[in-house]
């Protein structure tokens, strides 16, 4: 009996269908890699390069103002993020709502941080001190989101505006942190107003803090606790942000003043200031904690009102020249 055996060479049929997979398979390959693909795109681009903090207490009617400014002037990739600390249930509401409308993340602050407390805290200090609140809060927004951002991070007042562009990208190509630099006599450090960080290249960044007190024996504002870090750090590199305080020059002869620091003076808002070249407006005190009257600030808001609206105007002006 002769039993068959297979040959050594199988015809090319055989080795068409044993090497190559059907049609259909070989498009669903392609489409699963370039699905697999496009999903990484999407994860890796889902972070925007620049996070964009701020602290809301009080005034939600902020929130779109710097929304507005932000999307006008900043040119950046960025994600606008606020932290939610207002004690009062019914600002508190306002400030998620808000939020919620303008599609920003919202972030609450629980409360429970301003009684343990959140930073250390000298002997006789208040835990409801509008310093020590202030600088827990932003403590709080690094440690649970700021640290982790692996690119640019910018802290705002909840009262401070951009009225001229900014890239923070370009502003921070020489730097690892920026910020307006106060003094106590030998200590210098940055107060929490205004600070760009880059935390990718900032060392040990987790060290950084922005708490407020005693330092050196030097009594400090939010910030104080930064010249900690510049001890121990002098290789990071600093930018200091220059100010315009409207004070200042409110009895000068306003020719040949920034038209914004002319607005100011004429609109007869001496306790307001400008950052970096005019980009950023600090209207100061939008938590009041300086107890001003229902009456000055309707004044002073509808000053910052009439300023920003004149900011976009230049703005359209400058793009329809151009």
């Amino acid at each position: 009996m002769i039993i068959p055996t297979q040959p050594n060479n199988p015809p090319e049929s055989i080795c068409r269908q044993i090497s190559t997979p059907p049609i259909g398979q070989f498009l669903n390959r392609v489409r699963y890699r370039i699905v697999f693909f496009l999903f990484l795109v999407i994860v890796c681009s889902a972070e925007a390069k620049l996070l964009v903090m701020t602290h809301a207490y009080m005034r939600p009617d902020f929130i779109p103002l710097q929304e507005k400014t932000f999307r006008k002037f900043l040119k950046d990739d960025y994600e606008f993020v606020v932290f939610n600390d207002a004690r009062d249930p019914k600002i508190y509401h306002a400030i998620d709502r808000t939020c919620k409308e303008l599609k920003i993340r919202c972030i609450p602050i629980p409360q429970e941080i301003h009684r343990r407390p959140y930073l250390p805290r000298g002997p006789g200090e208040l835990y409801d001190h509008p310093c020590v609140t202030c600088a827990n809060v932003v403590q709080y927004s690094l440690d649970t989101l700021g640290f982790s951002h692996d690119d640019l991070v910018m802290i705002i007042d909840s009262d401070m505006f951009l009225v001229g562009d900014l890239n923070v990208s370009e502003y921070m190509k020489d730097c690892e942190i920026a910020g307006h630099a106060q003094s106590r006599s030998f200590v210098t450090y940055l107060w929490n107003g205004i600070v760009f960080f880059n935390m990718k290249t900032l060392p040990e960044k987790r060290d950084l803090s922005f708490n407020c007190g005693s330092v050196d024996g030097q009594p400090c504002d939010v910030g104080g606790y930064t010249y900690y870090y510049f001890q121990k750090h002098p290789e990071v590199r600093r930018k200091f942000v220059n100010q315009v305080y409207v004070q200042v020059h409110m009895n000068e002869d306003k020719t040949n003043h920034h038209p914004y620091l002319r607005m100011m003076i004429e609109e007869n808002i001496p306790n307001s200031e400008f950052f970096l070249d005019y980009k950023l407006f600090h209207y100061r005190g939008g938590g009041n904690w300086d107890y001003q009257s229902d009456e000055y600030h309707r004044h002073k808001t509808a000053a910052l009102h009439k300023l920003i609206d004149f900011a976009l105007k230049l703005a359209a002006e400058d793009a329809d020249g151009h």
